[in-house]
């Protein structure tokens, strides 16, 4: 695949200088898109020029530059105003081609040019594929014998970090940000290799591992995998040697650690409760109310009817809330509830565990429909709409369980602090 460079060209009268990179040297020119071309072998170089520019330098460009390389150079405004700086932004996303093998360089760049260039790589890596190999600055200091080139690179991996941060707040899933930990060890002993004695990162890629199988977890809604796996293992990983190597290898991610250990600690279940059935039944509960507040529909309706269900086997003493007998009994019991026209007049033993019978009933109602309605995505002539869903889920579904189970819809301090309900 061919390298393609982007570069700028100002209006200033440049200085010949012997470009360096690591301890590669470019042949003496005044532009560092000639070094660029030479030091990382570019077989294509997109131009961007004022109309003043083009008039001081492309002519000159093109004879410095090495015969094999293809040259196009693109016509910009000045960006003095906010529509021409969004006529450069057009212009260097349009210049490129899905899957192409880029490095940008910033040197001679004015104005706003830098910002967009940084934003249109993070663009450009989505949505059209591309490979960004490098982001470059020659850093010209007059009187000296040799200009270095910066790599800048790690700004675009911070604004992958950006992303990721994003998506864990608004979502909760850390997959993301578990995918960049892994990167971060991955290349560390790829590009480097550290002494005996020096630092290097050793816990990243399992914290990384960690996370990304709690947010699968959670977004597939495996709520046993989660209490006896996968958040055991976050708490295992979750030691002040992960938190160092966090500040010296991973720095974004120091901003998130203890966001996410909490966000997640608080659906765990405490060593000494991990046999509690009951326990885990309100874990399951708040991982529902995590759910409902994530608006995550699908999940919270899924989840909320197996509760019920789970529910009702531990009110009936049932500890093995999981044996699918026993939880087809408590169903056959709550459907009876719904095809009975009057569901007092023949109370199955269920009914003596919540304090409504017929709220139960439509509950349950509302449950079956609205969860078959989502399993079976609209293939139905009248499919339910997914305001309708989407409003029970945020609106009432919470409530209605909590008012139907209150000792397993609550912690154990909300209850004591609650005199209606009989310890």
């Amino acid at each position: 695949m061919a390298k393609t460079l982007l570069t700028t060209l100002g209006t200033g009268d440049y200085t010949e200088t012997v470009y360096c990179f690591g301890e590669r040297r470019a042949e003496k020119t005044c532009y560092v898109a000639k070094a660029l071309c030479q030091l990382f072998e570019i077989d294509r170089i997109i131009l961007l020029l004022t109309e003043e520019a083009r008039a001081k330098h492309w002519s000159r460009l093109q004879e410095d530059l090495p015969p094999h390389v293809e040259k196009v150079a693109k016509g910009i405004p000045e960006g003095k105003t906010e529509a021409e700086t969004w006529a450069i932004f057009d212009v260097l996303v349009d210049s490129i081609e899905p899957n192409t093998r880029l490095f940008f360089d910033i040197t001679h760049a004015f104005r706003s040019i830098p910002l967009l260039v940084l934003l249109g790589a993070a663009l450009l890596r989505k949505a059209k594929n591309v490979e960004i190999q490098g982001l470059y600055y020659g850093l010209y200091r007059p009187g000296q014998a040799e200009t270095p080139i910066i790599d800048l690179t790690p700004a675009l991996r911070l604004l992958d970090w950006l992303t990721a941060t994003d998506k864990f707040i608004s979502t909760g899933s850390a997959l993301e940000l578990g995918q960049l930990l892994d990167r971060v060890q991955r290349d560390f002993y790829r590009q480097q290799k550290p002494g005996k004695g020096d630092p290097r990162p050793i816990r990243l890629q399992s914290f990384g591992q960690a996370i990304r199988d709690i947010s699968r977890s959670l977004e597939l809604v495996r709520p046993v995998s989660l209490l006896e796996d996968d958040l055991p293992r976050l708490q295992k990983h979750s030691t002040q040697e992960l938190a160092e190597e966090v500040g010296q290898f991973a720095k974004p991610f120091g901003l998130l650690l203890q966001s996410i250990q909490d966000s997640y600690s608080q659906l765990a279940l405490p060593a000494d409760q991990k046999e509690d059935r009951r326990a885990q039944v309100q874990k399951h509960f708040q991982l529902l109310r995590w759910y409902v507040e994530k608006r995550f529909t699908t999940q919270a309706l899924l989840l909320a009817r197996e509760w019920v269900v789970s529910a009702l086997c531990l009110c009936e003493g049932i500890q093995d809330y999981r044996k699918r007998e026993a939880r087809q009994g408590i169903e056959q019991q709550l459907g009876s509830l719904i095809q009975q026209a009057e569901p007092a007049q023949f109370l199955p033993p269920i009914a003596a565990h919540v304090p409504d019978v017929q709220q139960l009933a439509d509950l349950w109602s509302r449950l079956s429909q609205y969860r078959n309605d989502v399993a079976h995505v609209q293939m139905n002539p009248e499919p339910l709409p997914s305001e309708a869903l989407e409003s029970f889920v945020l609106r009432d579904l919470l409530p209605r369980l909590e008012a139907l189970f209150p000792e397993l819809t609550r912690t154990e301090g909300e209850l004591e602090g609650d005199p209606s309900i009989s310890q």
